[in-house]
């Protein structure tokens, strides 16, 4: 079972499901496009989560200003929001990045991680990425899908198939990703 993951939006959820048909009936969560952007994938024992961090996310958008809360508040409420889910778990995670994508952004989330939270990310450059948890480790891959035949098969934060534990959305822009290819409005 596959949750995608939109624009600008963090989302927490149990990487297992029994109900599920997949193998080990494992949650999986993805995102796409990430042209400029940045995906975080997370997992606290058997709790995973990712966010696909938009290109907007800069120098001057990081901090609190006049306009609103910054990504760093964002994101930090919604790494507490997901760590209390498993407030035993020291947490795993990877940043993914396209090639292209301002080397600040990776950098600032990385730092951001390490120095706030303990995490020392994995890298890798894709402009998709798929998280899982097997055996409460982290997993993680830039093919969408496991079968590629099952690329469109996905349920976004607006149809989700599996609860969603913690959500964020990390600024005016969060947008729920598209609906799968040959699904109606």
């Amino acid at each position: 079972m596959l949750i995608r993951v939109g624009l600008d939006q963090w989302i927490a959820v149990s990487g297992t499901n029994p109900n599920s048909t997949s193998r080990g009936h494992l949650v999986g969560l993805n995102t796409a496009g990430l042209s400029g952007c940045v995906a975080i994938g997370l997992a606290w024992d058997d709790v995973i989560s990712l966010a696909h961090v938009y290109s907007d996310c800069t120098e001057a958008t990081w901090l609190a200003n006049g306009n609103g809360p910054g990504y760093m508040q964002t994101l930090t409420a919604a790494f507490h929001a997901t760590s209390a889910l498993r407030p035993q778990a020291r947490p795993s995670g990877v940043l993914v990045y396209s090639e292209g994508t301002p080397r600040w952004l990776p950098r600032q989330l990385g730092d951001w991680l390490a120095e706030a939270h303990g995490v020392d990310p994995e890298e890798g450059m894709s402009p998709t990425c798929r998280i899982w948890v097997e055996d409460e480790r982290l997993h993680w891959s830039n093919q969408l899908a496991e079968n590629p035949a099952d690329n469109n098969r996905y349920t976004t934060s607006a149809n989700a198939a599996t609860p969603i534990l913690a959500y964020q959305a990390l600024s005016p822009a969060a947008a729920a990703a598209s609906p799968p290819h040959g699904e109606g409005d």
